[in-house]
């Protein structure tokens, strides 16, 4: 097997200031992504909370009536 300068790199060898410079910006764009995802996360589980206390306040013959709509109607064949 070969050894290659990301070998070395990753055995603790020397480092140049440029090959430092560019591990950091890796890692900084590496945080930025996480949190990125975090931030979509968030949002999407905000979008989704708002129609739960609505739903909460039908009355039974409401969710009976929207649980028919959704199965196609009263009565109809399945």
């Amino acid at each position: 097997m070969t050894n290659t300068q990301d070998d070395t790199l990753d055995r603790g060898g020397s480092r140049t200031p440029q090959q430092i410079a560019e591990l950091f910006a890796i890692a900084g764009r590496e945080t930025e992504a996480i949190e990125q995802a975090h931030r979509l996360r968030r949002a999407a589980c905000t979008r989704s909370r708002p129609p739960r206390p609505r739903l909460a306040s039908l009355t039974p013959a409401e969710v009976r009536a929207a649980l028919e709509f959704r199965r196609g109607g009263i009565g109809e064949a399945q």
